[in-house]
């Protein structure tokens, strides 16, 4: 019975797997390839946010900051010639990993309001430092003369390898997540989520798994910028900064923060209302301005927190809670 329960509850991403591996095959479009790939970058960041913030309870803003940091630290290496591409991906792990360590050890003693706080700091910073050390990042001006991705002898040159590249580290980390949440961290996450000094109390050691997550969750961001520079081949600061910051709340609203697939669904829905609005709207407006982008996406905020307070997700599950007690009482009458 466990294990038919186990299949049932697996279905959707069993199929959900299925469509992603067949959509460029069914639809020969490079336009919907493309956008599925910045889906795959954006939901990763998104899912290692959410988790931070919904599981975790941790309020942290730094996730461009890694986001950035995967990005130029295998950026640089390969272009300078030092580490080829794929090695340089797991060498700015490693990095983003220690900084993290750095960072989080003081930074994670705060809660809350100080939390974000201090994390929004951190992007400020960073952001600044890789304008200013020009002879290193390009400073605003880019970092260019990146070298393709390649493995073995095989070189990622077409939307389509990036597609599956990234829908590979996207699902990924998705199944890290989740098996994660299963876990003796998960079990310490939801203790100190609830109450701290209740977790405490009873021996978990807190300050160490809010600084796993942390680390865990900032290393998945490197790998999502890792990629998103081998693709584009070019990186400038302002990529990694407060408006990617006010996209990934906006994914992570949006798609409600009660379970996983709450900001994959919001970074889906985020992106190609965004690709539809420039579409539709760009007839009537000659000029399509980020401001338009606020205006529209500021008012589906305040809908979603007054109608929808759990997000796309949690109002999912509720209609398909509904048409389940519906369909058993109807199943109920006719016998």
């Amino acid at each position: 019975m466990k294990e038919d329960g186990r299949f049932k509850t697996n279905i959707p991403w069993l199929i959900f797997l299925t469509a992603i591996i067949v959509l460029p095959i069914i639809v020969r479009s490079n336009y919907i390839v493309s956008v599925m790939f910045f889906v795959a970058i954006y939901g990763m960041l998104s899912i290692g946010m959410g988790l931070l913030m919904g599981q975790a309870g941790l309020f942290s803003l730094a996730h461009p900051t890694w986001f950035g940091l995967g990005a130029y630290i295998p950026g640089i290496l390969s272009a300078r010639g030092i580490i080829p591409p794929l090695p340089g991906i797991f060498v700015g792990a490693i990095c983003v990993a220690l900084i993290a360590y750095i960072v989080g050890a003081p930074v994670l003693r705060l809660r809350g309001f100080y939390l974000a706080c201090a994390t929004f700091a951190i992007i400020l910073i960073a952001q600044v430092v890789a304008a200013q050390l020009t002879n290193l990042t390009g400073g605003p001006e880019g970092l260019v003369g990146i070298p393709a991705l390649s493995l073995g002898g095989f070189v990622f040159k077409t939307d389509l390898h990036f597609y599956y590249l990234s829908w590979a580290f996207c699902l990924g980390c998705y199944w890290f997540c989740s098996n994660l949440i299963n876990s003796r961290i998960g079990c310490a996450m939801k203790s100190f989520h609830d109450s701290e000094v209740a977790s405490q109390s009873i021996g978990v050691n807190v300050a160490k798994y809010k600084l796993q997550i942390f680390i865990l969750t900032a290393v998945m961001a490197s790998f999502a910028g890792s990629i998103f520079c081998f693709y584009l081949r070019f990186a400038v600061p302002d990529s990694f900064g407060f408006p990617l910051l006010v996209e990934l709340l906006m994914m992570i609203i949006i798609g409600g923060v009660g379970h996983l697939r709450g900001p994959l669904t919001g970074t889906f829905v985020v992106l190609w209302l965004t690709e539809l609005i420039h579409g539709y709207l760009g007839k009537i407006f000659p000029v399509m301005t980020s401001e338009v982008d606020a205006i529209f996406f500021g008012i589906l905020i305040i809908i979603v927190l007054i109608f929808m307070p759990r997000g796309l997700t949690g109002w999912i599950d509720q209609l398909i809670n509904l048409g389940r007690k519906l369909y058993d009482r109807f199943r109920g009458s006719t016998t």
